[in-house]
């Protein structure tokens, strides 16, 4: 039996997810893609309806993608970068940061990392300072992958900056376990996918464009490409998302009353470092127990975080709604032996 413990990569989609996109696989093969395709048209634009609900956005300024990095990429492209900066915070997500800092490269910008937030107690206006007139972005992870960090989008969205700054929010770790409302964030731009806690399938996310950030239509050429499939079935998860449940927090009060303190986060990502002298036998015990989770490496999902493998590996843990208390358990009594 597997236990699977890696929502925070991908969260295995429910039955009726995988079933709807049978179903229109079987009406292809019955009809032809074209005649398949016309009987989703209404089926369509509810999945857009979904999406811009689950964000508490409206649907003409909602759109769907197949990754959460693509309308990130095609967003960050349009700001004039030339003279200009971009603030990022310490956790964005490293293909952001690798792209970002080869774009601003070739425009004339540069890119800077914002000073860390005291997680016991964040103070965004701390950053105040870093944005003057001639930064044209802040990049901010709504949760950070490695540790399951959530950080005070709001607050920061309340800070002052220029006219012509955009806010741009990665979702992709808080959508589906995180209330996640554009609105209250007061971001203008917010990307995300529907793998992960959403459990939609893969190759489905959405995003959202403010005024501020421009028009939504030169995004939506993309969308016109994706398999319908992958659409109508990422309209069945987004009518069934909750939230991740009690079971992280179990998890990781089951490791602290047996002398192992999880890293500082309060979602759905449960990280504890490993000594370098055990991680080969805690692999082990837990592939003999089926129990999959996840050995990040901070130099290459969040380069800019300061987190570092000199003390031991890393190890996430990230249950959702489809696991149990006997499998948290199993977990906690394979790490402790």
């Amino acid at each position: 039996m597997v236990v699977y413990l890696n929502a925070c990569g991908h969260g295995p989609s429910d039955p009726a997810v995988l079933r709807r996109m049978a179903a229109h696989l079987v009406r292809e093969l019955e009809i032809g893609e074209v005649g398949a395709a016309g009987e989703i048209a209404a089926e369509r634009a509810g999945v857009r309806e979904a999406a811009a609900r689950s964000i508490g956005a409206t649907a003409d300024r909602t759109g769907l993608c197949a990754t959460t990095s693509d309308p990130w990429e095609a967003l960050m492209a349009r700001i004039p970068l030339a003279g200009k900066r971009v603030l990022i915070a310490p956790h964005e997500w490293s293909s952001n940061v690798h792209f970002l800092s080869a774009l601003a490269a070739n425009a004339g910008g540069r890119v800077e990392v914002l000073p860390p937030l005291d997680v016991e107690a964040p103070d965004p206006g701390a950053w105040q300072a870093r944005i003057d007139g001639d930064v044209a972005a802040i990049c901010v992870p709504m949760v950070t992958s490695v540790t399951g960090l959530r950080y005070p989008v709001e607050a920061i969205g309340a800070l002052e900056r220029p006219e012509d700054c955009l806010f741009i929010v990665d979702a992709a770790q808080a959508l589906g376990q995180e209330p996640v409302d554009v609105g209250a964030i007061g971001c203008d731009a917010l990307c995300a996918t529907t793998r992960k806690w959403m459990r939609g399938p893969h190759g489905t996310g959405l995003y959202w464009v403010g005024e501020r950030a421009g028009a939504v239509t030169g995004l939506r050429a993309a969308e016109m490409q994706t398999n319908p499939a992958l659409l109508v079935a990422q309209g069945v998860a987004l009518s069934m998302a909750g939230d991740r449940g009690t079971l992280p927090a179990l998890l990781r009060d089951g490791l602290k009353d047996r002398g192992i303190v999880a890293l500082p986060g309060s979602t759905g990502a449960v990280t504890i470092r490993v000594s370098h002298g055990k991680v080969s036998s805690l692999r082990r015990a837990m592939h003999e127990a089926g129990i999959i989770g996840k050995w990040p490496d901070p130099a290459l999902d969040e380069p800019a975080s300061g987190l570092t493998l000199e003390d031991g590996a890393l190890l996430r843990l990230s249950p959702h709604v489809y696991n149990t208390e006997d499998e948290i358990a199993q977990a906690i009594a394979v790490i402790t032996r």
